[in-house]
């Protein structure tokens, strides 16, 4: 009972070909190198703006007159802005000092009338909501200028 059934022989190595396998090309082609540039501002940095020129007849250049447009949109539309706020502050200036006048000449107009008492009532509250807006304002005004400051200094 010698035999020596087919799963006992022994195995011979199988040679390596130092010819890379079709396994080894399959996990080299897997492979990928991946690069990614970033910058801040409205313009790529000078090299990119060449391979624009490179790629398209006046590239960079159609790339910086697209920046110009864009930032003078920006400008136009914030001159606006402060504009139209400055209007608005005028407007509410306005308003509020013919509410003022309104409510001074009423509490004359009860004082006179005979009604000394609502008149110095309604003119007294008239005076401390003018001084309470004001102190309002430039407290708010304060505090905006502050947050600005911090906010521009890289504090919360």
């Amino acid at each position: 009972m010698n035999k020596r059934r087919g799963r006992d022989k022994q195995r011979q190595p199988v040679p390596q070909s130092s010819a890379p396998t079709t396994e080894s090309v399959r996990q080299i082609v897997r492979r990928e190198i991946s690069m990614s540039a970033t910058f801040s501002g409205p313009l790529p940095p000078p090299e990119i703006l060449i391979q624009y020129n490179d790629a398209l007849p006046n590239g960079a250049e159609r790339i910086i007159v697209l920046a110009e447009r864009q930032a003078e949109h920006r400008m136009t539309l914030e001159r606006q802005v402060i504009e139209a706020d400055i209007k608005r502050a005028n407007s509410g200036l306005v308003a509020g000092f013919i509410v003022a006048l309104a409510g001074l000449s009423a509490a004359v107009f009860l004082v006179h009338g005979g009604n000394a008492a609502a008149g110095t009532i309604l003119g007294g509250l008239d005076l401390v909501s003018l001084v309470a807006v004001f102190v309002y304002g430039t407290v708010s005004r304060r505090n905006e200028r502050q947050q600005r400051a911090r906010m521009m200094s890289g504090q919360s």
